[in-house]
């Protein structure tokens, strides 16, 4: 079960054995590097501005990615003027020169949020299910090993040592006499 932020949504599935996700809305923005100021970066940067972590992602093309806002505002995938605000705010705070570069494209999209943001891989409560999500902001990071360990545990019954921490049952209290899952929106 690999369905991002929809993957507690799944009909037919015992509630028990829903992973705890919930959507965490990010905006991303696109700029384009004039000519006259390229090449602009060589690097990506990365940094934590008022609190806000920002990252600016140089591409082959000549563009720049500037990302991303982490909003708890349930399946809302609107781009907002304060949204685009805050990144060009923190993106310049690392680069001042980006002021000047042109605007392209905003977008908004959803990642799957656990209780504790990190990521669920692993057998569920119902025998024969197993999850994958719950990644937050670093789900595209995390596919090649993610993948790795799913195919493992369907080879050989068993997770590889490195994704055991992150079972999806870490939420499950039932051993505990409690009520059997913490819930997220």
């Amino acid at each position: 079960l690999a369905a991002g932020c929809w993957s507690n949504r799944l009909p037919g599935v015992p509630p028990e054995a829903l992973p705890p996700v919930r959507p965490v809305k990010g905006q991303i923005l696109r700029l384009r590097v004039p000519e006259a100021y390229a090449p602009f970066l060589s690097r990506t940067v990365r940094g934590v501005t008022k609190g806000s972590h920002v990252y600016l992602v140089p591409r082959a093309d000549g563009e720049l990615v500037v990302g991303a806002t982490a909003e708890e505002l349930g399946y809302d995938t609107q781009v907002t003027a304060g949204g685009v605000y805050e990144l060009l705010r923190d993106a310049h705070e690392l680069v001042p020169g980006i002021t000047e570069l042109l605007l392209v494209e905003t977008t908004a999209a959803l990642r799957p949020g656990s209780p504790d943001n990190a990521p669920m891989i692993g057998q569920t409560v119902l025998p024969g299910l197993i999850v994958a999500t719950g990644h937050h902001r670093n789900g595209i990071l995390l596919t090649p090993v993610t993948a790795d360990a799913v195919a493992e545990l369907l080879a050989t019954g068993e997770p590889p040592e490195v994704v055991r921490p992150f079972t999806p049952r870490r939420f499950t209290s039932a051993r505990a006499g409690g009520p059997g899952r913490v819930v997220a929106e």
